[in-house]
C-alpha cells in the first residue's frame, strides 16, 4: 500500500470539494494506493512523469514513487475541457512558471523527513 501525500495546492483543492465528493474521494483514493500505476494512466508532455487517476468528472494527478512507497499529489480537480479551470491547465502552467516542481519536492521532502 503507498502512502498518500498532498501539495499544498492540491490540499485546497480537496477543500474546496463539495463535502460528499471529498468522502468518496477518499475511498477512491484508498483503491488507487493499492496500485497506482494499473490504476492511472501516464500524461504527456509538458506533464510528462505524472499519472492521471480518473474518477467520475475528477482527476486527481500525481507522481509515483516506488522507492518511497509514496504518492506525491500536485492537483485534484474537474476535467473541464477548454476551460482555464481545467485541472491539466492549471498544471501546465505551473510547470510553465517551474513551480509545479517545487510543489513535488516539498511533498517528497516531507516523505523523507
Amino acid at each position: 500500500m503507498y502512502q498518500v501525500r498532498f501539495s499544498a495546492e492540491a490540499h485546497a483543492d480537496v477543500r474546496g470539494l463539495p463535502k460528499h465528493v471529498r468522502n468518496s474521494l477518499r475511498k477512491e483514493l484508498l483503491k488507487l494506493a493499492a496500485d497506482p500505476v494499473n490504476l492511472s494512466l501516464q500524461l504527456r508532455e509538458p506533464l510528462q512523469g505524472f499519472r492521471s487517476f480518473h474518477w467520475r468528472n475528477y482527476r486527481v494527478v500525481f507522481i509515483v514513487s516506488a522507492e518511497l512507497k509514496s504518492i506525491a499529489v500536485a492537483a485534484v480537480g474537474q476535467r473541464l475541457a477548454g476551460t482555464n479551470a481545467d485541472v491539466y491547465r492549471k498544471l501546465e502552467q505551473l510547470a510553465r512558471e517551474g513551480k509545479l516542481a517545487d510543489q513535488i519536492l516539498s511533498v517528497l521532502r516531507r516523505l523523507i523527513d
